[in-house]
């Protein structure tokens, strides 16, 4: 669907350059761009055209571009052919896209990607030296460069605002390194400033939509414990998603007005899910909670995120990555430490399994039989309270096999990865606070913890480091986020957050999985302590 339409705006791209190169009466050009559409598109798109019987007036309509829109007619004559394309154009879209995939904000961020994709190698084909060498290919970059930005100006007003003003920046810039003809180079990296601001969009979405599939692992693991009648890790389950989940999700939830809604059925959990009422009165609060939850996925993630197979491959992984790093921390020597940490990692896992029933019709035949058998094994490995590292083997083979599905590089996230993420993010949160937005600090500092602190809390317990780890989980999940909560001076936050980074310094230095980097530092401490050492012999050996 979204190819489809990628190559009608490419479409309405050469149409747009049809009409200026009219205007300017260069005949030459104007053949090109009233050939392209069916010399370049129209085949990818016939099979699609031809299962709504729409392929032989399409092809009809773009071939009459070649006589009908030239300036050997009027301009109006030509304008009346082009109008028929534009209409054609518009027919085929809503019967081979359809409302949805034409109009959604999400896929009409996949159009403006495409479109600036393609205009990069376009302009590169065209441009060397400053000088255009290949006008065609030149405007044809410049057409889905203007149609991209005709996309983004339809759906800015639904899109966050920081990410729009960057954007709206970067597309002047692009206009200007047009006019200049400035190395491809430049272009290219203009242009995926712009991509990559799609790709903070898209990742906004995901994480949000990751937190509310937490969200219902902590809502399963809470009626298996009212069904136990287990009252002490009922409210822990109850007491999570509002603890531990809310705060990184409430910017987003504030943008669409659900931030109260959310936070109040969030915080009736922890009276209204108990086992000093009804099972049944438990199970409404429950319901409620689950309610809300279907809500802000609307909301905020929109239904593509929320519902397409490659968005739920994504919030697969992100849950067994999660339940990896509970596990570590709930499991030492075939005994549980922290249940409430085990059950985190069993009700995450169950959840991507939930996921993975959902649309494993609409994968590989021989990733689900590998997916299924990896579950089985895995489920076996949470009975059985396995070393963390054969849960980690498990849990990572059904990740590789997402990976795989989902065309993706195979290989893990380093350990400096997470280090370099909380840097930047508290570093954020600083700057944040300072300038008076706490609600977006404290996500910033929940994302540090969550999406990263959490992945390195195993590789610490490895090393022999626990004590670290708690000190550093304490420091960042309970006392910066305890302060941020209750209005603490911008001094202490950032003196809270100096003193987590230079604890990150030491994480990155014991954990030997980091590589390189952190054994050059090591090394660097250890060749500096020779030194000093061998200074002080020095100046403390008498001579004779």
């Amino acid at each position: 669907k979204l190819d489809f339409a990628a190559g009608l705006e490419e479409a309405l791209g050469h149409f747009w350059a049809l009409e200026q190169n009219l205007d300017d009466k260069n005949a030459e050009l104007a053949l090109i761009h009233a050939t392209h559409p069916i010399a370049e598109l129209y085949d990818a798109m016939k099979p699609q055209l031809k299962s709504v019987n729409l392929d032989g007036e399409v092809e009809d309509i773009l071939i009459g571009l070649k006589t009908k829109a030239t300036i050997d007619v009027s301009r109006s004559q030509a304008q009346d052919a082009i109008d028929d394309g534009k209409e054609v154009v518009a027919i085929a879209r809503t019967a081979v896209v359809g409302s949805y995939w034409s109009n959604s904000v999400e896929s009409q961020l996949y159009q403006m990607s495409t479109l600036l994709e393609t205009s990069i190698a376009e302009y590169a084909e065209a441009v060397e030296d400053g000088v255009i060498g290949e006008m065609a290919e030149f405007q044809d970059g410049s057409a889905f460069v203007w149609r991209s930005q005709v996309i983004f100006n339809e759906i800015k007003s639904d899109l966050p605002s920081h990410e729009v003003e960057e954007i709206e920046e970067l597309y002047e810039e692009l206009e200007s390194a047009y006019d200049a003809r400035v190395d491809p180079s430049e272009v290219a990296t203009l242009t995926n400033g712009i991509l990559h601001e799609y790709d903070e969009i898209r990742a906004e979405k995901l994480e949000f939509a990751a937190g509310l599939e937490e969200t219902l692992g902590h809502f399963w693991a809470l009626e298996q414990n009212l069904d136990d009648k287990n009252a002490e890790l009922a409210l822990i389950h109850a007491t999570h998603p509002i603890a531990e989940l809310y705060d990184a999700m409430k910017p987003q939830l504030k943008s669409v007005n659900l931030d109260g809604e959310v936070e109040d059925i969030l915080i009736g959990l922890k009276t209204k899910a108990t086992i000093d009422v009804s099972r049944s009165q438990a199970q409404d609060a429950i319901d409620d909670g689950k309610e809300v939850v279907a809500i802000a996925r609307t909301a905020v993630v929109g239904s593509y995120w929320s519902n397409s197979v490659e968005s739920q491959l994504y919030q697969m992984s992100t849950l067994l990555e999660t339940s990896i790093a509970e596990y570590a921390e709930a499991v030492e020597d075939g005994v549980i430490g922290e249940m409430a940490e085990f059950q985190d990692g069993s009700a995450f896992v169950w959840r991507s399994q939930v996921i993975f029933n959902e649309i494993k019709s609409d994968l590989p035949s021989h990733e689900v039989e590998e997916i299924e058998e990896l579950y089985e094994e895995l489920e076996s490995a949470y009975d059985a309270r396995v070393d963390p590292s054969e849960v980690e083997t498990l849990a990572g083979g059904i990740i590789h096999e997402i990976s795989e599905i989902l065309g993706e590089e195979s290989e893990e996230a380093e350990l400096q990865t997470y280090v370099d993420e909380i840097r930047e993010l508290l570093t954020q949160a600083k700057q944040e606070y300072q300038n008076g937005d706490s609600d977006l600090a404290l996500s910033l500092a929940t994302k540090a913890y969550l999406d990263n602190y959490e992945f390195l809390e195993g590789p610490l317990i490895e090393a022999g480091e626990r004590e670290l780890m708690v000190e550093v989980e304490i420091m960042l999940r309970e006392e910066l986020r305890g302060m941020m909560k209750s209005g603490a001076s911008v001094s202490e936050v950032n003196s809270q957050i100096d003193a987590i980074l230079i604890k990150m310094d030491t994480v990155e230095v014991v954990v030997p999985e980091f590589g390189t980097i952190a054994m050059m530092i090591l090394a660097v401490a250890i060749i500096g302590s020779i030194l000093f050492a061998s200074k002080s012999r020095l100046m403390t050996v008498k001579p004779f």
